[in-house]
């Protein structure tokens, strides 16, 4: 099955919003309720939409300290990724190419936690072949799961959650799992599934929660899990970008935070002070969004990793708030 511009159209629009009702989207693209309808149901059908999500932002869910960790490993290692995997503060982890082989994204609520991580990563390395890594600490999130972070994180008030709160954050984190058939929950059916994990709520009180979350937030977009090799962006790339020193926030924010090729984009301590997450086509597109970057004169270098494989892509992993692993 090939997508073609209405499907395209109605994933776009889901991609910004899947509670776009199906009105919305018959409007938006001329067909009937009854076509769009059915065009989701194939869509969840060929693979190309895994479920519903959504885009948190972590800090406001207490997750404070957001840091990437690089790994030297040997082919003949695989437990050492599995056991990195297992890692609940690890919402996300890449086989890469170059010096090190395996590129993660860790949670944690605060410099306690980092520390606790860090014994458990020290302890796996020291089992390994090279016993080499680094950590790469962000200063900023300027972006993430292609959503724009336009207010600064420890400005943000804090939104006090409970525990029903964040239970309800989770199972919409992991909507995909509860929908059997793959299918958009409606806040019905949200409820019925937070009673059957023991949370006594009703759709109304479900529907005032979240819009609280949303106001305050918390919850920045409602979005699909989509396959990126099905949609056609076969590659992912870690670009790392070097300004100068005194243009970050403006280039970020206003420059590369607003291209659609970058999905996450990070304000490091490095030299290459920018972090990038790509997806795109093929290494033409990469070729034409590099001839783009050099675009302003504030870009000096880039250095490019290409993701051979992705082992773990989770999105904020709420558990890591009372789990301290």
């Amino acid at each position: 099955m090939g997508l073609d511009k209405y499907d395209s159209s109605i994933l776009m629009e889901l991609l910004e919003d899947h509670e776009r009702s199906l009105t919305d989207l018959s409007k938006s693209t001329g067909l009937s309720r009854f076509t769009v309808k059915n065009r989701i149901r194939k869509l969840f059908e060929g693979g190309f939409i895994h479920g519903p999500t959504v885009v948190l932002n972590p800090f406001l869910v207490g997750l404070k300290r957001t840091v990437f960790f690089e790994f030297k490993t040997n082919p003949h290692e695989p437990w050492l990724a599995k056991m990195l995997e297992q890692i609940e503060s690890c919402d996300s982890l890449d086989g890469i190419t170059g010096e090190y082989s395996l590129f993660g994204r860790f949670r944690m609520l605060d410099d306690a936690h980092f520390s606790h991580v860090l014994r458990i990563v020290d302890e796996a390395m020291s089992k390994s072949s090279f016993k080499k890594y680094r950590v790469v600490d962000t200063i900023h999130i300027y972006k993430e799961t292609g959503v724009p972070f336009r207010f600064q994180e420890d400005k943000e008030p804090s939104p006090n959650l409970d525990e029903v709160d964040l239970k309800i954050l989770d199972v919409l984190l992991h909507e995909a799992e509860y929908a059997k058939p793959p299918r958009l929950l409606s806040t019905t059916d949200l409820s019925r599934v937070l009673r059957r994990l023991g949370i006594q709520i009703s759709q109304p009180t479900v529907y005032m929660r979240l819009k609280k979350l949303e106001e305050k937030n918390v919850i920045l977009r409602h979005t699909m899990m989509v396959n990126w090799s099905k949609l056609g962006f076969n590659s992912k790339f870690i670009v790392r970008i070097k300004v100068n020193p005194n243009t970050y926030e403006n280039v970020a924010q206003n420059f590369l935070a607003p291209m659609t090729e970058i999905t996450d984009l990070y304000r490091t301590g490095e030299d290459y002070g920018l972090l990038a997450i790509l997806r795109i086509p093929d290494i033409s597109a990469y070729n034409s969004f590099l001839l783009k970057l050099y675009q302003t004169k504030e870009t000096i270098d880039t250095h490019t990793t290409l993701v051979l494989e992705e082992r773990k892509n989770t999105s904020v992993p709420l558990g890591s708030r009372t789990k301290r692993s």
